[in-house]
């Protein structure tokens, strides 16, 4: 029912608008040349710091990579002690572990044995790791 009243009251009441205005022509500007760009050339000045800037730059990038270069061969040089040192104490234990085998007292016995030797345990030097 309200819907109804609110119906009626907008079709009883005129409406109102605006006064339609003629729009007034514009007149579109006609294109114009673009203005050639001014070519403005480089002081000497400015030319000169701008070489020296350049060289300023290659040779930081040449110091850079030259730099690399010192590092990466040092880096590989230390790698290459390392893997030595490896190898130098693998062969040290590896020579430990045979003076251990050999100095074994049930194979010196049965080496005395076979020489027709007596072993004396007390005369037996042992190595020692310190």
């Amino acid at each position: 029912m309200l819907d109804n009243t609110a119906r009626q009251l907008e079709a009883a009441e005129p409406l109102r608008t605006a006064p339609v205005v003629a729009p007034t022509p514009t007149v579109a500007p006609a294109p114009a040349a673009a203005p050639a760009p001014k070519h403005i050339a480089f002081a000497p000045l400015e030319r000169l710091l701008t070489v020296l800037c350049g060289m300023a730059v290659v040779a930081f990038c040449l110091m850079y990579l030259g730099t690399q270069n010192s590092l990466a061969a040092t880096n590989r040089t230390y790698q290459d002690l390392q893997s030595q040192i490896t190898s130098q104490n693998q062969q040290i234990d590896d020579y430990k572990q045979t003076v251990g085998e050999l100095s074994n007292s049930d194979r010196l016995a049965n080496f005395a044995k076979a020489h027709g030797l007596t072993v004396i345990n007390g005369n037996i030097k042992r190595v020692t790791d310190k």
